[in-house]
């Protein structure tokens, strides 16, 4: 047998024992089909909930990748994604590890309804994951109010598994709208530091939390951010929701938080902010007019000299809850105070419009859907008080209060607020 021949029966059978190989592997790599229904399962099994994947496409060679496309929750309340794609480490895979160098979402569809049911399983069904960084784009989340709000964003995770930076932008909101947040060491007493940018509606919001752990173990976030020249109406608008007042707010926030995980601290933090608002107006209401009608005109606006507040806000269960306090609007020779709640798409507000530097005091209130609520105040009271200011002040106000009170009839009198709790809204 020549040395030709030898080679290439060589040849031939390491190319039919490659070619067996390959094909005894390929018998066990799971078609896209098969993968689809993998996913599926593995889904359903780690957070309970059934889970529909249109297809599955993967590569090994060159940049391992899984893309999932055309995905969505069974709910009532669906979460729908466009494309996932998620970049593994190979070699974690041989020791049982599961690490994502990359996920990257496009075209996810987030109800926060529907997120209630992963609540007490997100954590556990995840926990083996380890995830480095995080992208996503044309991102939806839908609020308890039912109001969408686009998201794009990228968050990079050190080893610890903690933010190293967080990045999240409204790509729709003019101006522009984003959060900065990157990890800056630790302080004396240990606390992670985090130093935050915020821009958005013409002004900003630069400050710096801190990420500690409690004497139990739980995650507790604090910080300071200092509100400048931010435009009240615009920074509304750009998460679509309509502002009652327009003007630059500027002052101080305080942020708490605390939980066991990233997830839990967003669910309950807190924020107070101490704040005055440079030309103000209140929008699509004009006192003037509607004391002159006995109010039954009020289409306009009211420009303030001067409006001052504190707002609290707390993340909670059913959506964002919102209380004002402190409230004071001062408009030439009226001065309102009072204080408000608003939550789950209520308004509850009360509080009292002085005329003549205190003469007079006249409650008002404001109850019922924010879209339409119901506001109730003796227009016959206040109508009359203007006209007496007018001829005499002083006892001219009183006098001309009571007869503005005659002629439109008993005024309503809701419970005046303690002289510490000013108006909600």
């Amino acid at each position: 047998m020549t040395h030709t021949r030898r080679w290439t029966i060589a040849f031939a059978a390491v190319a039919g024992l490659l070619a067996a190989a390959w094909l005894s592997l390929w018998a066990l790599v799971p078609s896209d089909a098969e993968l689809a229904r993998r996913v599926e399962a593995e889904f359903e099994a780690r957070l309970g909930q059934k889970l529909v994947v249109g297809a599955v496409h993967w590569r090994v060679l060159g940049l391992p990748m899984v893309e999932v496309l055309d995905a969505h929750t069974e709910q009532p309340e669906a979460i729908r994604v466009r494309r996932v794609a998620i970049y593994p480490e190979l070699l974690p895979l041989l020791r049982q590890r599961f690490v994502i160098n990359r996920l990257q979402i496009d075209g996810a569809v987030v109800p926060r309804n529907a997120l209630a049911a992963y609540r007490d399983k997100a954590q556990d069904g995840l926990g083996s994951v380890v995830l480095r960084s995080v992208a996503f784009t044309d991102t939806t989340y839908i609020s308890y109010s039912g109001i969408p709000v686009v998201y794009a964003g990228d968050i990079r995770f050190d080893d610890d598994g903690l933010p190293q930076r967080v990045q999240l932008r409204r790509p729709e909101a003019k101006p522009p709208a984003s959060l900065d947040a990157t990890r800056d060491g630790k302080t004396e007493n240990g606390a992670d530091l985090y130093q935050v940018r915020l821009q958005g509606a013409g002004g900003s919001a630069n400050g710096q939390a801190r990420l500690a752990t409690s004497a139990d173990g739980r995650m507790v976030l604090t910080g300071e951010l200092a509100p400048r020249d931010v435009q009240v109406n615009a920074l509304l608008e750009a998460f679509h929701r309509r502002s009652p007042v327009s003007g630059l707010a500027s002052g101080q926030t305080e942020l708490r938080a605390e939980g066991d995980s990233l997830i839990e601290l967003f669910r309950s933090l807190h924020t107070r902010s101490v704040l005055q608002v440079e030309r103000a107006k209140i929008l699509r209401f004009n006192l003037e007019k509607a004391i002159q009608s006995v109010g039954k005109e009020r289409e306009g606006e009211t420009p303030l000299d001067t409006l001052s507040g504190v707002l609290e806000t707390q993340n909670t269960q059913h959506g964002l809850k919102a209380e004002f306090t402190r409230v004071k609007a001062v408009a030439g020779s009226y001065t309102g105070t009072g204080r408000a709640t608003v939550y789950r798409r209520q308004i509850d507000a009360q509080g009292t419009l002085e005329v003549g530097g205190g003469v007079l005091e006249v409650p008002f209130t404001l109850r019922g859907p924010t879209r339409k609520p119901e506001f109730e105040m003796a227009w016959g009271t206040l109508a009359g008080a203007a006209v007496g200011t007018a001829v005499l002040p002083g006892i001219g106000t009183v006098l001309g209060a009571k007869i503005g009170g005659m002629f439109s009839g008993p005024p309503e009198t809701p419970d005046k607020p303690a002289p510490d709790s000013p108006p909600r809204r």
